[in-house]
């Protein structure tokens, strides 16, 4: 019971309020929409592995192997790619490297973006998407071009994760803003599993404008501003 208080001991109110509130929805919504067992735990290990941050990166990778499965079911084979071959493993390194880099107050440093490499990484990933799309349309995939949007910005934000970002975020509310869209599309094909999917992107949407806002502000307070590309990388 201790551990249990001491995990949740540097949480605010609205952070716990967030976690039950975000639960309790999805599993509402899966009672209502009659939805399988394994919905269920697709959504809420996404929503825990969001709201929990770096404390939650091993419902990441439970809930990457759920959504490949859910993906690959209407042939988004960019996310099943994405979460199969890049997700998880970054999941994993990141579990080593944010722990690695905390204070001594155990809080992790993390950095800004200098304007250089936000112009960079742009670029790299409009690039991206395109050339990725054309390979989805070989495979046959569904929603080529979105698919490839969501998941090439998928992997830019990973590793703006691992190097510990605040803007990272930014690119996070662009994915499941994208992803919305995207699953609605999909809802109204005719699969009605969808739309607890829709749900439970966009609490991870919201989420992502919370994290932005307090990466940030511990970003500034560890004073740890990138100058140029160099020293980002």
């Amino acid at each position: 019971m201790d551990r249990i208080k001491n995990y949740f001991e540097d949480w605010t109110m609205f952070e716990k309020l967030w976690l039950i509130t975000v639960c309790t929805i999805m599993t509402i919504i899966w009672y209502l929409n009659g939805d399988a067992p394994f919905l269920l735990a697709l959504t809420l290990t996404g929503s825990l592995n969001l709201v929990l941050g770096a404390k939650g990166l091993y419902f990441a990778i439970i809930n990457c192997l759920l959504y490949s499965y859910q993906c690959m079911e209407v042939k988004l084979y960019g996310e099943v790619m994405y979460n199969m071959l890049f997700s998880i493993p970054v999941s994993a390194i990141a579990i080593y490297l944010l722990n690695k880099n905390k204070d001594d107050n155990g809080t992790i440093r993390f950095k800004v973006m200098s304007g250089k490499l936000i112009v960079l990484s742009f670029a790299g990933t409009l690039i991206c998407v395109f050339l990725y799309a054309k390979v989805l349309n070989l495979l046959g995939g569904n929603l080529a071009f979105m698919d490839s949007l969501t998941t090439v910005v998928s992997v830019v934000a990973s590793i703006l994760y691992l190097m510990r970002f605040s803007e990272q975020w930014l690119m996070w509310v662009g994915v499941n803003a994208l992803s919305i869209v995207m699953w609605i599309m999909v809802y109204a094909s005719g699969d009605k599993s969808a739309l607890i999917i829709i749900v439970m992107k966009l609490t991870n949407l919201l989420n992502s404008l919370y994290g932005y806002y307090n990466w940030k502000k511990i970003a500034g307070q560890t004073d740890l501003k990138v100058k140029n590309f160099t020293e980002a990388s």
